[in-house]
């Protein structure tokens, strides 16, 4: 029989047998038939869901999202993970196979009574006659098989894939983290530009007005007390630049690290100023009960569950009998120089073995199996539940944030108006200096009121869509075996996946 078919035959085996624990089910979740906070009629999100990024249309973005994919550690990190589930599934499914060990073995016996001929022969035919130290040359090949007849590999199997699956999940739930917080990073070094770009800008409206207060001073117009306003508000302003500058670093350095560089790597890229990156599109978010099919870590919590069911199955199976076959076959003689193919060695058993009494240490392991179970279905709803919260939060910042940005809008149209008559009024003796400082000041807050508006704007629209599970589409799959270099391991791969979960998400 070739390997391939020797290891599904023995996939059919096991599947056949009568596997003791819960077979898992997918739990029913109830689920809401729309989102509160969405208005508008709700149809499914479109494709742009998987590459949420590119919808800023902002190549700077594109290429930061590229990278991170790419070179992030965490993410990486998170894909060895993969590769030691997927090692560990194998072991598993390597133990239901029989093994076959070299065995080489040298003793001395002791012979005290008559049975047989004096000259030798095969084990069991007696060597001698009277005291006599008989030395024993033996080599060959011991192979052992332990039959699962109540399921316990199989439900090792089920429980090995399913976290395997999980942790799959948990790298897509990284790499949908890492986008969200790349996009996040990048957003506010963009608004730290701005709101250092319009403090300057305000920085050289306040000098001007220094200088037209000291003129206006020396002329008689005005006194020392508008003077020293004018320098107070000068100086406050000024304050600002440095926490803005630093702010731009320290955004830098969080983009450098996500990518996997050194801190410093994107400064040159990057220190110049650009628009905050918007979307003007309406966002339709999917039906709810689409959350759980693409929320990675809903996926990844559904098939830890799957795994805790199994591992019920595992505890239990420690019940009942286990039976090992055992076999030894090579050669043998009194002689290491008589070793040859004529003095064959053969021997055969079987043992049953079943446990009676064991102070209730596996029914108190079984009752752990079946706690953790349900700690698992716990955290599976609590999944669900916080993910449709954080869909909620995020559509009703989302909406509320771009109602405050069209009024704030209105906010910095009307004071660059008053700052403009209160200049005017000023300059004709017609308002008190106080009046053209407030105008300044107010148009400055509301300015950076806007920018802010606007960071928030795309930073609720990424969390929205991080909400979404939106991103990790872009990851290779990692559904298929990559450790699988030849039919047989390929054979054994297939094997393994007849042992899986009935219920895929």
């Amino acid at each position: 029989m070739k390997p391939q078919q020797m290891a599904l035959a023995i996939s059919l085996l096991l599947t056949a047998c009568a596997a003791v624990g819960p077979d898992y089910q997918t739990p029913d979740i109830a689920t809401p038939k729309q989102w509160q906070s969405a208005s508008g009629k709700q149809t499914a999100a479109g494709t742009q869901t998987g590459t949420w990024w590119q919808t800023f249309n902002d190549p700077q973005l594109n290429l930061l999202v590229a990278e991170a994919i790419a070179a992030n550690l965490d993410y990486k990190k998170a894909l060895v993970r993969i590769k030691d589930a997927r090692a560990q599934r194998m072991s598993i499914f390597a133990s239901a196979l029989p093994a076959l060990t070299a065995k080489s073995n040298i003793s001395r016996r002791l012979n005290n009574s008559s049975g047989g001929s004096s000259q030798g022969g095969t084990a069991g035919s007696g060597f001698g006659v009277g005291n006599q130290l008989i030395d024993i040359f033996q080599t060959g090949f011991d192979a052992q098989w332990e039959l699962d007849f109540f399921g316990g590999v199989q439900r090792s199997a089920e429980a090995a894939d399913a976290t395997v699956e999980s942790e799959i999940e948990n790298s897509r739930a990284v790499l949908v983290t890492l986008l969200a917080e790349v996009a996040r990073n990048y957003l506010e070094l963009r608004a730290n530009q701005q709101w250092l770009a319009i403090t300057q800008d305000t920085l050289d409206n306040q000098t001007e007005t220094l200088e037209l207060t000291q003129i206006r001073q020396e002329s008689g117009l005005a006194n020392s007390l508008e003077v020293t306003q004018a320098q107070a508000q000068l100086a406050a302003t000024q304050a600002q630049i440095p926490n803005y500058e630093s702010q731009i670093q320290q955004r830098l350095h969080a983009l450098s690290l996500l990518l996997g560089l050194q801190p410093a790597a994107l400064n040159a890229r990057l220190q110049r100023p650009a628009a905050i990156p918007s979307v003007t599109a309406t966002v339709i978010p999917d039906l709810p009960s689409e959350l759980l099919k693409r929320r990675p870590d809903i996926r990844r919590a559904e098939r830890l569950l799957a795994a805790a069911v199994a591992n019920i199955g595992v505890a239990k199976s420690e019940l009942y009998p286990k039976i090992n076959l055992t076999a030894f076959l090579g050669l043998q003689n009194l002689s290491v120089k008589d070793v040859t193919p004529i003095g064959k060695s053969w021997s055969t058993a079987a043992s049953l073995t079943m446990p009676i009494f064991n102070w209730g240490n596996l029914q108190a392991n079984i009752k752990s199996k079946q706690a953790l179970s349900e700690e698992a279905k716990l955290d599976y709803e609590t999944s669900i539940l916080t993910a449709f919260k954080e869909v909620e939060d995020a559509l009703v910042a989302y909406s509320k944030e771009q109602q405050r940005h069209k009024a704030l809008e209105r906010a910095v149209a009307a004071n660059r108006l008053a700052v403009q008559l209160a200049t005017e009024r000023y300059q004709k003796g017609l308002t008190a200096f106080i009046d053209v400082l407030d105008s300044q000041q107010a148009l400055y807050q509301s300015q950076n009121s806007l920018t802010d508006s606007a960071m928030a704007v795309s930073s609720q629209l990424v969390a929205l869509y991080k909400a979404l599970g939106g991103g990790w589409q872009t990851q290779a799959s990692a559904g298929t075996c990559n450790g699988c270099k030849n039919s047989w391991a390929e054979s054994i791969h297939q094997g393994t996946k007849a042992l899986s979960y009935k219920n895929p998400p």
